[in-house]
Protein backbone atom coordinates (compact mmCIF):
# COMPACT_ATOMS: atom_id res chain seq x y z
CA UNK A 1 0.00 0.00 0.00
CA UNK A 2 1.44 3.19 -1.04
CA UNK A 3 -0.27 6.06 1.80
CA UNK A 4 -1.43 9.07 0.67
CA UNK A 5 -1.36 8.54 -2.99
CA UNK A 6 -4.32 8.60 -3.26
CA UNK A 7 -5.81 10.15 -0.31
CA UNK A 8 -8.59 11.58 -1.78
CA UNK A 9 -9.93 8.56 -3.57
CA UNK A 10 -10.28 7.27 -0.45
CA UNK A 11 -12.41 10.36 0.86
CA UNK A 12 -14.81 9.86 -1.57
CA UNK A 13 -15.23 5.87 -2.12
CA UNK A 14 -15.36 5.12 1.76
CA UNK A 15 -18.80 5.10 2.78
CA UNK A 16 -19.36 2.91 6.32
CA UNK A 17 -21.96 4.14 8.43
CA UNK A 18 -20.89 4.09 12.01
CA UNK A 19 -22.38 4.83 15.32
CA UNK A 20 -20.07 6.06 17.53
CA UNK A 21 -18.97 3.99 21.22
CA UNK A 22 -19.95 5.84 24.14
CA UNK A 23 -16.38 4.51 25.14
CA UNK A 24 -14.39 5.93 22.26
CA UNK A 25 -11.41 7.98 23.47
CA UNK A 26 -12.10 12.06 22.30
CA UNK A 27 -9.71 14.49 21.96
CA UNK A 28 -11.29 17.48 23.71
CA UNK A 29 -8.50 19.61 23.79
CA UNK A 30 -6.30 20.56 20.60
CA UNK A 31 -3.36 17.83 21.55
CA UNK A 32 -0.58 17.99 19.00
CA UNK A 33 0.07 14.48 17.18
CA UNK A 34 2.87 15.29 14.96
CA UNK A 35 5.24 18.13 14.72
CA UNK A 36 8.35 18.98 12.77
CA UNK A 37 10.70 21.94 13.81
CA UNK A 38 14.07 23.07 11.77
CA UNK A 39 14.67 26.40 9.79
CA UNK A 40 12.98 25.80 6.52
CA UNK A 41 9.54 24.11 8.29
CA UNK A 42 7.59 24.60 11.42
CA UNK A 43 4.59 22.79 11.16
CA UNK A 44 2.69 21.28 14.30
CA UNK A 45 -0.74 18.32 13.54
CA UNK A 46 -2.87 17.95 16.12
CA UNK A 47 -4.36 14.73 17.23
CA UNK A 48 -7.26 15.07 15.36
CA UNK A 49 -4.78 14.62 12.08
CA UNK A 50 -3.82 11.40 12.89
CA UNK A 51 -7.00 10.40 13.97
CA UNK A 52 -8.25 10.42 10.53
CA UNK A 53 -5.03 9.08 9.52
CA UNK A 54 -6.25 6.37 11.79
CA UNK A 55 -9.57 5.93 10.22
CA UNK A 56 -8.45 6.40 6.86
CA UNK A 57 -6.10 2.86 7.71
CA UNK A 58 -8.93 1.14 9.40
CA UNK A 59 -11.07 1.46 6.50
CA UNK A 60 -8.06 0.22 3.92
CA UNK A 61 -7.81 -2.54 6.64
CA UNK A 62 -11.00 -4.12 6.40
CA UNK A 63 -11.10 -3.90 2.57
CA UNK A 64 -7.92 -6.28 3.09
CA UNK A 65 -9.97 -7.98 6.39
CA UNK A 66 -12.32 -9.07 4.37
CA UNK A 67 -10.48 -11.76 1.98
CA UNK A 68 -8.82 -12.69 4.71
CA UNK A 69 -9.13 -16.47 6.55
CA UNK A 70 -11.54 -16.10 9.38
CA UNK A 71 -12.88 -12.81 8.93
CA UNK A 72 -17.07 -12.84 9.97
CA UNK A 73 -19.20 -9.61 9.16
CA UNK A 74 -20.22 -7.11 11.52
CA UNK A 75 -17.49 -8.68 13.63
CA UNK A 76 -14.13 -7.43 14.77
CA UNK A 77 -10.94 -7.81 12.55
CA UNK A 78 -8.19 -6.44 13.79
CA UNK A 79 -6.70 -9.55 15.36
CA UNK A 80 -7.04 -11.54 11.76
CA UNK A 81 -3.74 -11.37 9.51
CA UNK A 82 -3.87 -9.14 6.07
CA UNK A 83 -1.86 -8.88 3.00
CA UNK A 84 -1.95 -5.55 1.47
CA UNK A 85 -1.93 -4.19 -2.47
CA UNK A 86 2.00 -4.67 -1.99
CA UNK A 87 2.04 -8.22 -0.64
CA UNK A 88 2.94 -7.51 2.57
CA UNK A 89 1.24 -9.63 5.46
CA UNK A 90 0.37 -8.59 9.18
CA UNK A 91 -1.45 -8.28 12.01
CA UNK A 92 -4.59 -6.03 11.18
CA UNK A 93 -4.33 -3.99 14.09
CA UNK A 94 -0.68 -3.56 13.38
CA UNK A 95 -0.90 -2.55 9.82
CA UNK A 96 -3.12 0.10 11.03
CA UNK A 97 -0.57 1.48 13.00
CA UNK A 98 1.96 1.68 10.93
CA UNK A 99 0.04 2.80 8.23
CA UNK A 100 -1.22 5.59 9.68
CA UNK A 101 2.15 6.40 10.45
CA UNK A 102 3.34 6.53 7.29
CA UNK A 103 0.10 8.67 6.42
CA UNK A 104 1.01 10.98 9.13
CA UNK A 105 5.07 11.73 7.73
CA UNK A 106 3.65 12.07 4.36
CA UNK A 107 1.48 14.94 5.18
CA UNK A 108 4.47 16.23 6.65
CA UNK A 109 6.74 15.52 4.08
CA UNK A 110 4.35 17.00 1.47
CA UNK A 111 4.51 20.21 3.48
CA UNK A 112 8.40 20.34 3.54
CA UNK A 113 8.92 19.87 -0.06
CA UNK A 114 6.39 22.08 -1.24
CA UNK A 115 8.17 24.99 1.22
CA UNK A 116 11.63 23.73 0.30
CA UNK A 117 10.74 23.31 -3.85
CA UNK A 118 9.00 26.72 -3.92
CA UNK A 119 5.92 25.14 -5.01
CA UNK A 120 3.07 27.83 -5.65
CA UNK A 121 -0.08 26.21 -3.77
CA UNK A 122 -3.26 28.43 -5.33
CA UNK A 123 -5.28 29.98 -2.86
CA UNK A 124 -8.50 30.14 -5.40
CA UNK A 125 -7.74 25.88 -5.09
CA UNK A 126 -7.56 26.04 -1.21
CA UNK A 127 -10.51 28.10 -1.25
CA UNK A 128 -12.37 25.36 -3.43
CA UNK A 129 -10.93 22.37 -1.48
CA UNK A 130 -12.11 24.21 1.55
CA UNK A 131 -15.66 24.35 0.57
CA UNK A 132 -15.82 20.77 -1.49
CA UNK A 133 -14.53 19.66 1.88
CA UNK A 134 -17.16 21.41 3.95
CA UNK A 135 -19.69 19.73 1.73
CA UNK A 136 -18.55 16.34 2.61
CA UNK A 137 -18.38 17.50 5.95
CA UNK A 138 -22.16 19.00 6.47
CA UNK A 139 -23.93 16.39 3.86
CA UNK A 140 -21.45 13.64 3.01
CA UNK A 141 -19.50 13.45 -0.70
CA UNK A 142 -22.68 11.66 -2.25
CA UNK A 143 -25.63 14.35 -1.71
CA UNK A 144 -25.46 15.15 -5.29
CA UNK A 145 -26.60 11.31 -6.12
CA UNK A 146 -29.12 11.91 -3.08
CA UNK A 147 -27.50 10.17 -0.51
CA UNK A 148 -26.88 12.37 2.50
CA UNK A 149 -24.12 10.98 5.05
CA UNK A 150 -22.58 13.52 6.83
CA UNK A 151 -18.57 13.01 7.40
CA UNK A 152 -19.11 15.17 10.19
CA UNK A 153 -21.33 12.43 11.65
CA UNK A 154 -18.96 9.81 11.39
CA UNK A 155 -15.69 11.71 12.85
CA UNK A 156 -16.72 14.24 15.43
CA UNK A 157 -17.13 11.47 17.80
CA UNK A 158 -13.63 10.49 17.84
CA UNK A 159 -12.52 13.74 18.11
CA UNK A 160 -11.70 14.77 14.67
CA UNK A 161 -12.69 18.15 13.61
CA UNK A 162 -13.25 19.50 10.29
CA UNK A 163 -10.01 21.60 10.14
CA UNK A 164 -8.04 18.03 10.71
CA UNK A 165 -10.66 16.48 8.29
CA UNK A 166 -9.87 18.86 5.28
CA UNK A 167 -6.08 19.76 5.69
CA UNK A 168 -5.77 15.50 5.80
CA UNK A 169 -7.70 15.08 2.52
CA UNK A 170 -8.57 18.05 0.14
CA UNK A 171 -5.69 21.06 0.91
CA UNK A 172 -3.38 17.87 1.02
CA UNK A 173 -4.77 16.80 -2.30
CA UNK A 174 -4.02 20.59 -3.20
CA UNK A 175 -0.95 20.65 -2.30
CA UNK A 176 -0.15 17.45 -3.89
CA UNK A 177 -0.84 18.43 -7.02
CA UNK A 178 0.82 21.79 -7.06
CA UNK A 179 4.39 19.84 -5.86
CA UNK A 180 3.51 17.18 -8.71
CA UNK A 181 3.53 19.95 -11.25
CA UNK A 182 6.71 22.17 -9.60
CA UNK A 183 8.37 18.83 -10.56
CA UNK A 184 6.97 17.40 -13.38
CA UNK A 185 5.15 19.05 -15.35
CA UNK A 186 6.07 21.84 -18.33
CA UNK A 187 8.78 24.17 -16.79
CA UNK A 188 9.29 22.04 -13.56
CA UNK A 189 12.15 21.11 -11.72
CA UNK A 190 12.51 17.15 -13.36
CA UNK A 191 10.25 18.26 -16.34
CA UNK A 192 9.32 15.38 -18.49
CA UNK A 193 8.82 16.28 -22.09
CA UNK A 194 5.60 14.80 -24.57
CA UNK A 195 8.34 12.76 -26.51
CA UNK A 196 9.16 10.53 -22.76
CA UNK A 197 5.43 10.77 -22.12
CA UNK A 198 4.95 9.23 -25.81
CA UNK A 199 7.59 6.54 -24.86
CA UNK A 200 6.16 5.83 -21.70
CA UNK A 201 2.66 5.44 -23.59
CA UNK A 202 4.22 2.60 -26.17
CA UNK A 203 5.31 0.50 -23.25
CA UNK A 204 2.55 0.79 -21.06
CA UNK A 205 -0.68 1.25 -22.54
CA UNK A 206 -2.74 -1.13 -24.92
CA UNK A 207 -4.41 0.32 -27.63
CA UNK A 208 -8.19 -1.20 -28.14
CA UNK A 209 -10.98 -1.16 -30.34
CA UNK A 210 -14.38 -3.01 -29.15
CA UNK A 211 -18.28 -3.92 -29.66
CA UNK A 212 -20.71 -5.28 -26.92
CA UNK A 213 -23.38 -7.58 -27.59
CA UNK A 214 -25.86 -8.48 -25.49
CA UNK A 215 -27.06 -12.30 -25.02
CA UNK A 216 -29.81 -11.29 -22.62
CA UNK A 217 -32.88 -9.52 -22.81
CA UNK A 218 -34.57 -6.60 -20.81
CA UNK A 219 -38.04 -5.54 -19.74
CA UNK A 220 -39.29 -2.54 -17.22
CA UNK A 221 -42.02 -3.10 -15.37
CA UNK A 222 -45.14 0.05 -14.63
CA UNK A 223 -43.15 0.68 -11.45
CA UNK A 224 -40.32 1.50 -13.37
CA UNK A 225 -38.22 -1.85 -12.02
CA UNK A 226 -35.95 -3.48 -14.85
CA UNK A 227 -35.17 -7.28 -15.28
CA UNK A 228 -33.13 -9.29 -17.05
CA UNK A 229 -33.10 -12.61 -19.00
CA UNK A 230 -30.53 -14.58 -20.19
CA UNK A 231 -31.02 -15.63 -23.48
CA UNK A 232 -30.83 -19.98 -24.26
CA UNK A 233 -27.37 -21.43 -24.57
CA UNK A 234 -28.33 -22.51 -28.42
CA UNK A 235 -29.08 -18.60 -28.94
CA UNK A 236 -25.64 -17.46 -27.37
CA UNK A 237 -23.56 -19.90 -28.79
CA UNK A 238 -25.27 -19.42 -32.66
CA UNK A 239 -24.35 -15.21 -31.56
CA UNK A 240 -21.12 -16.16 -30.13
CA UNK A 241 -20.15 -18.11 -33.30
CA UNK A 242 -21.03 -15.17 -35.92
CA UNK A 243 -19.11 -13.15 -33.92
CA UNK A 244 -16.07 -14.96 -33.75
CA UNK A 245 -16.66 -15.25 -37.92
CA UNK A 246 -16.34 -11.26 -38.39
CA UNK A 247 -13.18 -11.25 -35.20
CA UNK A 248 -11.85 -13.62 -37.76
CA UNK A 249 -12.33 -11.23 -40.64
CA UNK A 250 -10.75 -8.34 -38.42
CA UNK A 251 -7.45 -10.82 -37.75
CA UNK A 252 -7.08 -11.67 -41.22
CA UNK A 253 -7.59 -8.26 -42.46
CA UNK A 254 -10.59 -9.38 -45.51
CA UNK A 255 -12.70 -6.73 -43.30
CA UNK A 256 -12.26 -3.42 -41.16
CA UNK A 257 -13.38 -2.32 -37.62
CA UNK A 258 -15.46 0.49 -39.14
CA UNK A 259 -17.27 -2.57 -41.64
CA UNK A 260 -17.41 -5.08 -38.78
CA UNK A 261 -19.40 -2.55 -36.15
CA UNK A 262 -21.78 -1.59 -38.60
CA UNK A 263 -22.61 -4.50 -39.28
CA UNK A 264 -22.86 -5.26 -35.89
CA UNK A 265 -25.06 -2.35 -34.71
CA UNK A 266 -27.67 -3.15 -37.17
CA UNK A 267 -27.66 -7.03 -37.14
CA UNK A 268 -28.21 -6.47 -33.06
CA UNK A 269 -29.44 -3.19 -32.34
CA UNK A 270 -26.00 -1.79 -31.09
CA UNK A 271 -26.06 1.71 -30.13
CA UNK A 272 -22.87 3.53 -31.96
CA UNK A 273 -22.36 5.16 -28.78
CA UNK A 274 -21.24 1.55 -27.43
CA UNK A 275 -18.33 1.12 -29.37
CA UNK A 276 -15.29 2.03 -28.08
CA UNK A 277 -11.46 3.08 -29.44
CA UNK A 278 -10.03 4.22 -27.03
CA UNK A 279 -6.07 3.78 -25.45
CA UNK A 280 -5.88 2.74 -21.45
CA UNK A 281 -2.84 1.81 -18.78
CA UNK A 282 -2.38 -1.83 -19.05
CA UNK A 283 -1.53 -2.04 -15.42
CA UNK A 284 -4.06 -0.14 -14.07
CA UNK A 285 -6.58 -1.43 -16.10
CA UNK A 286 -6.71 -5.15 -14.52
CA UNK A 287 -8.02 -3.28 -11.45
CA UNK A 288 -11.20 -2.37 -13.36
CA UNK A 289 -14.26 -3.67 -13.90
CA UNK A 290 -13.40 -4.99 -17.59
CA UNK A 291 -10.51 -6.54 -16.78
CA UNK A 292 -11.34 -9.90 -17.80
CA UNK A 293 -11.53 -7.76 -21.70
CA UNK A 294 -8.13 -6.05 -20.44
CA UNK A 295 -6.77 -9.71 -19.82
CA UNK A 296 -7.44 -10.97 -23.50
CA UNK A 297 -6.34 -7.81 -25.48
CA UNK A 298 -2.83 -8.54 -23.80
CA UNK A 299 -2.77 -11.44 -24.85
CA UNK A 300 -3.61 -10.84 -28.71
CA UNK A 301 -0.76 -9.46 -31.09
CA UNK A 302 -1.43 -6.44 -32.77
CA UNK A 303 -4.14 -6.05 -35.53
CA UNK A 304 -5.86 -8.97 -33.77
CA UNK A 305 -9.15 -10.04 -32.86
CA UNK A 306 -10.72 -12.59 -30.34
CA UNK A 307 -14.50 -12.87 -28.71
CA UNK A 308 -14.60 -12.32 -24.85
CA UNK A 309 -17.97 -13.12 -22.79
CA UNK A 310 -18.32 -11.36 -19.45
CA UNK A 311 -21.10 -11.99 -16.80
CA UNK A 312 -21.75 -15.57 -17.97
CA UNK A 313 -22.85 -16.62 -14.77
CA UNK A 314 -25.13 -13.60 -14.36
CA UNK A 315 -28.68 -12.56 -15.84
CA UNK A 316 -27.11 -9.93 -18.35
CA UNK A 317 -24.09 -11.44 -19.89
CA UNK A 318 -22.42 -9.51 -23.18
CA UNK A 319 -20.71 -11.15 -25.65
CA UNK A 320 -17.23 -8.32 -26.56
CA UNK A 321 -15.64 -8.73 -30.15
CA UNK A 322 -12.03 -6.97 -29.25
CA UNK A 323 -9.23 -5.73 -31.51
CA UNK A 324 -5.75 -4.93 -30.37
CA UNK A 325 -5.03 -1.75 -32.40
CA UNK A 326 -1.29 -1.00 -32.49
CA UNK A 327 -0.73 1.71 -29.66
CA UNK A 328 2.27 3.55 -31.63
CA UNK A 329 0.13 5.11 -34.40
CA UNK A 330 -1.98 6.59 -31.68
CA UNK A 331 0.18 7.21 -28.81
CA UNK A 332 1.20 11.27 -29.87
CA UNK A 333 -2.58 11.95 -30.30
CA UNK A 334 -3.12 10.12 -26.97
CA UNK A 335 -0.59 11.87 -25.39
CA UNK A 336 -1.55 15.62 -26.80
CA UNK A 337 -5.21 14.74 -25.39
CA UNK A 338 -4.75 12.95 -22.37
CA UNK A 339 -1.16 15.07 -20.92
CA UNK A 340 -2.06 15.18 -17.26
CA UNK A 341 -3.53 11.89 -16.97
CA UNK A 342 -0.10 10.19 -18.90
CA UNK A 343 1.66 12.15 -16.41
CA UNK A 344 0.37 11.20 -14.01
CA UNK A 345 0.43 7.46 -14.23
CA UNK A 346 3.99 8.21 -15.20
CA UNK A 347 5.09 10.23 -12.39
CA UNK A 348 2.99 9.08 -9.32
CA UNK A 349 4.72 6.03 -7.98
CA UNK A 350 7.63 8.84 -8.16
CA UNK A 351 6.46 11.35 -5.89
CA UNK A 352 5.20 8.76 -3.72
CA UNK A 353 8.80 7.25 -2.95
CA UNK A 354 10.00 10.96 -2.88
CA UNK A 355 7.21 11.56 -0.29
CA UNK A 356 8.44 8.09 2.17
CA UNK A 357 11.74 9.09 1.21
CA UNK A 358 12.03 12.68 2.70
CA UNK A 359 9.86 11.19 5.79
CA UNK A 360 12.13 8.74 6.41
CA UNK A 361 15.31 11.65 6.47
CA UNK A 362 13.29 14.00 7.85
CA UNK A 363 13.04 11.50 11.01
CA UNK A 364 16.32 10.97 10.99
CA UNK A 365 17.98 14.63 11.54
CA UNK A 366 15.76 14.98 14.73
CA UNK A 367 13.59 17.87 14.08
CA UNK A 368 10.29 15.68 13.75
CA UNK A 369 8.52 14.14 16.99
CA UNK A 370 5.88 12.02 17.40
CA UNK A 371 3.79 12.95 21.18
CA UNK A 372 3.62 9.27 21.89
CA UNK A 373 1.59 9.59 25.06
CA UNK A 374 -1.23 11.41 22.90
CA UNK A 375 -1.59 8.91 19.98
CA UNK A 376 -0.79 6.46 22.11
CA UNK A 377 -4.29 6.35 23.61
CA UNK A 378 -6.12 6.00 20.21
CA UNK A 379 -6.95 2.01 19.39
CA UNK A 380 -6.57 0.67 15.84
CA UNK A 381 -9.97 -1.15 16.53
CA UNK A 382 -12.11 1.22 17.82
CA UNK A 383 -13.43 2.80 14.78
CA UNK A 384 -15.60 -1.07 14.66
CA UNK A 385 -19.52 -0.68 15.76
CA UNK A 386 -21.46 -3.61 15.92
CA UNK A 387 -24.26 -2.55 13.29
CA UNK A 388 -27.72 -3.89 13.95
CA UNK A 389 -29.58 -6.71 12.41
CA UNK A 390 -32.02 -6.16 9.59
CA UNK A 391 -34.72 -7.66 12.06
CA UNK A 392 -33.51 -5.70 15.20
CA UNK A 393 -33.95 -2.05 13.03
CA UNK A 394 -37.13 -3.01 11.65
CA UNK A 395 -38.32 -4.07 15.57
CA UNK A 396 -37.17 -0.34 16.46
CA UNK A 397 -38.56 1.18 13.25
CA UNK A 398 -42.41 0.03 14.67
CA UNK A 399 -41.43 1.30 18.20
CA UNK A 400 -40.97 -2.19 19.78
CA UNK A 401 -38.19 -3.94 21.29
CA UNK A 402 -35.99 -6.97 20.32
CA UNK A 403 -36.06 -7.88 23.54
CA UNK A 404 -37.96 -11.71 24.18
Amino acid sequence: MKPFQKVIAAVLTILIVISAASCTPISLTKDWGYKYDDSTLSEQYDIGVYIYSLYQAYNSAKTYAEKAKGYKENEPFTDLEIKDDDGNKAIAKDWIKTEADKIMMNIIALDYLVAKDGATVDEAQIKNANKTAQDSWDVGPYASYGYVSPMKDELTPYGISFESFALSSYIANVKQNALFGKLYDKGGLEEVSDEQLNDFVIKNYLSYSSIPVNLYTSSTDKDGNSTSKKFGAKKIEKIKSELEALAEQLSNGSSTFDKVSKKIQKDYNVEANSVTTDSVNSKESLKTDNADIYKALKKLDNNKSTVITVGEDGDSPSAYIILKNDIKGSSEKHVKDNRATVLSDMKNDDLTDLLEKTAEKLKKNGALKVNDGAVGRYDSGMFFVKEETTEAATTADKGGSSDK
